[in-house]
């Protein structure tokens, strides 16, 4: 017997707009049980997102809250986000943070991935277990969904980039999808010191060579 869904996501995927200080998304969770739904997201570039709440408890039918995402870089083919939910007992929804998460039976834990695109797609989906022996139809919420992820054009009459700088950026994004895909999907608020430490000091190196490569280009 299938799961029935815990929660509702709108929209289905997080749609980035460009935004003052890089990009921005929103979700809308609402919760389509009696008893209280706790989430946790997860994504597989920590380093790049700040995403506010990360884990949430919704304590009764209908309520909802908004979790906003937001990037100072481009958004790739590669960017995901993972989110966990979970039918919780009074006490466990009481103050719930990435700590009381972890002491939570991994068993009872449903999961589904969120991509990442620039604009719009579907409207809304809504959660269901990813643990699931049942075999999901074409029209199965999160799990079906496919996209190709545009990156961000420059506005019309926009100024326009120079060979060396467009050389520059292609270099810098490619050496950051790298970087993203070394590291494993972690929490984001369970982002170690050490972790932290290497792409920092990947970004410093980074900062050294990209005006040694610039000049040798111009």
């Amino acid at each position: 017997m299938a799961a029935l869904p815990l929660i509702r996501v709108q929209p289905a995927e997080f749609q980035f707009a460009e935004a003052r200080a890089g990009y921005t998304s929103q979700l809308r969770l609402t919760s389509l049980q009696s008893q209280a739904v706790g989430f946790k997201l997860k994504t597989n570039a920590p380093h790049k997102f700040l995403v506010k709440p990360v884990v949430w408890a919704l304590t009764e039918q209908g309520m909802t809250v908004d979790v906003v995402v937001r990037s100072t870089t481009p958004i790739t083919d590669a960017d995901r986000f993972l989110i966990q939910t979970v039918a919780l007992a009074p006490d466990e929804a009481a103050c719930l943070d990435s700590a009381k998460w972890r002491t939570l039976d991994p068993a009872r834990i449903m999961e589904d991935l969120i991509h990442c695109t620039m604009g719009h797609r579907r409207s809304s989906v809504s959660s269901v277990s990813s643990h699931s022996s049942d075999s999901q139809p074409e029209s199965s919420p999160l799990l079906a969904i496919t996209h190709t992820a545009r990156s961000a054009a420059t506005p019309a009459g926009g100024p326009r980039q120079t060979a060396s700088e467009k050389a520059e950026r292609r270099l810098a994004d490619g050496l950051a999808r790298r970087i993203y895909g070394m590291l494993p999907g972690i929490d984001v608020a369970d982002f170690s010191w050490t972790e932290f430490a290497l792409f920092a000091a990947a970004c410093f190196v980074l900062g050294f060579l990209l005006p040694l490569l610039r000049s040798t280009l111009l």
